[in-house]
């Protein structure tokens, strides 16, 4: 499309004149492409193009002009004499060349068409860099009659004082072959030439009249043949020879890709927890619920109320595993401590439950002798924070040693070296930490774990528990982050924020084994019923 905007006209539909089943304003492009190649990209440029609206009930149609020449726009009546003589003379010589594809098969009509303008007050013929351009063309002024004669005479009042011509642009078929027909005619006959003293006479009387001729008015307009038809040319075998040797490269290059060993593909390990695998994970989950379930209305049927109101489970204890308190027994007062049964009906009160707080396997421990159950996890309990390409990633964590912290390899697995942190209440703040070993993802290994040291954090740590026997039915507690709760944690905004001091509150749950299985030869997974989520990891 033409880059500069020159002005805007409004205008009627019945102004305009057809071609090709539309309006020959429609058909710029193809008006373009015609002179452009005929002519020249010059002649081409004549032509404004135009932005058609045809209007609505509360606007009139319009068109907005556009040329390819750079520079203010002016109607050509609004110059200087002298530029007008100028810029005539370039118009004269250009429709001059025009004039020679009325008679063409292909585009006549069309360019006759064009030639037409709509005898617009504010001028039809502007100036832009000089340059002759016309707009209103393809159309003929609102009530003007469309037969040959009066559109003869409103050419002869526009662009026929620049090209006169005999009769007006051809814009039918018929009209074309008529006017090809009468050019083809003119050709053919020619007057005798003169011979002996005849001639002479007739080279004086040139020579005599000669400078006259020239400052007469311009005489009938001597027809130029019309422009040869375009003809198709064949395609030789050897321009074909390009695209054959592009396509036999292309099929080559196919051929030696799609064979074995060309392309390099990281080494894929097959998932270790296959399908089955999880269905039957599954079936054993839900087993183990519906077993749980089962226990619970059975100790639920067989429950007994004391008259000091202590509800007693068939098995003689409490439903947290405690005997049942003696009265006038001073072990038994408020506040003193109880050995509970590890499989309880109902998992206890963490802050309840007296642990030992001691690590006998490290003489350094600052550990008390003994603490809440749940004042012990949280002093060994961490948050993950780490950044990766795809964000924030969060997780959880424990301390296995007084800088060792294991928590799951997904978390930390996109993060770089230097973007992995870890807090709590215990650190007080955010703390570097780097990953000494890491081992996944779990569905092609069978692990999920990462190794991370927090150097000088000399924390308290858990004991990893190696069972000499089931741990079905006995209580769990999952402690960690979740990412469901941090959305709406005013510790962990403000940490985002940049306040490292900042430390979100450890969400604890509690439930029982349910079951322990063997996904793979090496994959040991213990199934629980205390609740998590995304973040927990």
């Amino acid at each position: 499309m033409a880059d500069h905007f020159l002005t805007k006209s409004q205008f009627e539909r019945g102004q305009c004149l057809e071609y090709g089943g539309g309006l020959a304003l429609e058909s710029h492009a193809a008006l373009q492409a015609a002179l452009s190649q005929r002519l020249s990209p010059a002649a081409a440029a004549l032509f404004a193009e135009p932005l058609i609206s045809f209007g609505n009930d509360s606007a009139p149609a319009s068109i907005a002009w556009y040329t390819s020449h750079e520079g203010e726009g002016r109607p050509l009546k609004d110059l200087d004499d002298a530029e007008q003589a100028r810029v005539g003379a370039i118009l004269s010589r250009d429709l001059r060349a025009i004039r020679g594809l009325l008679g063409d098969a292909e585009d006549g009509t069309l360019i006759g068409a064009a030639l037409h303008l709509a005898g617009n007050k504010a001028g039809d013929i502007w100036v832009v860099g000089g340059n002759p351009v016309l707009i209103n063309w393809g159309m003929l002024p609102v009530g003007a009659g469309r037969d040959a004669t009066a559109r003869a005479t409103h050419f002869a009042a526009t662009l026929g004082r620049y090209l006169p011509m005999t009769s007006a642009p051809p814009i039918t078929e018929a009209e074309r072959s008529a006017r090809l027909e009468k050019l083809t005619d003119a050709r053919g006959v020619e007057a005798p030439a003169p011979t002996g003293a005849a001639a002479v006479a007739a080279v004086g009387a040139g020579a005599a009249t000669a400078a006259s001729a020239a400052n007469a008015a311009p005489a009938a307009t001597v027809p130029v043949p019309p422009a040869p038809a375009r003809q198709r040319q064949p395609i030789r075998a050897l321009e074909w020879l390009p695209l054959l040797l592009l396509l036999l490269l292309a099929g080559v290059t196919l051929i030696w890709l799609l064979l074995p060993g060309t392309r390099i593909f990281p080494d894929r390990r097959a998932d270790i927890v296959d399908d089955a695998a999880a269905a039957e994970a599954t079936r054993q989950i839900n087993a183990s619920l519906e077993a749980r379930l089962a226990a619970l209305q059975e100790a639920l049927d067989g429950a007994q109320c004391r008259d000091d109101g202590t509800l007693l489970m068939p098995g003689g204890r409490t439903i947290e595993g405690l005997l049942p308190p003696v009265p006038g027994n001073p072990n038994d007062a408020p506040g003193k401590r109880a050995a509970a049964d590890p499989i309880s009906t109902l998992p206890p009160d963490p802050s309840r439950v007296q642990v030992p707080d001691r690590d006998s396997n490290d003489p350094g421990s600052t550990a008390i002798d003994s603490a809440s159950l749940l004042d012990m996890i949280e002093t060994r309990t961490v948050m993950i924070v780490a950044q990766t390409p795809n964000g924030l990633s969060t997780g959880s964590g424990f301390f296995v040693a007084p800088e060792l912290v294991v928590t799951n390899f997904h978390v930390v697995a996109d993060a770089a070296a230097d973007k992995i942190f870890v807090t709590s209440k215990s650190l007080g703040a955010l703390h570097s930490a780097q990953v000494l070993k890491s081992e996944g993802p779990f569905a092609s290994t069978g692990t999920d774990f990462a190794l991370l040291r927090v150097a000088g954090a000399n924390a308290k740590h858990f004991t990893l528990l190696k069972p000499a026997k089931t741990l079905k039915l006995q209580s769990v507690i999952a402690a960690g982050f979740p990412g469901d709760v941090l959305r709406t944690d005013a510790a962990f905004a403000a940490l985002k924020s940049g306040n490292g001091g900042a430390v979100p509150d450890l969400t604890v749950t509690d439930g029982t084994v349910n079951t322990e299985q063997s996904l793979t030869p090496g994959t040991l997974a213990i199934v629980h019923s205390a609740p998590i989520s995304q973040g927990n990891s």
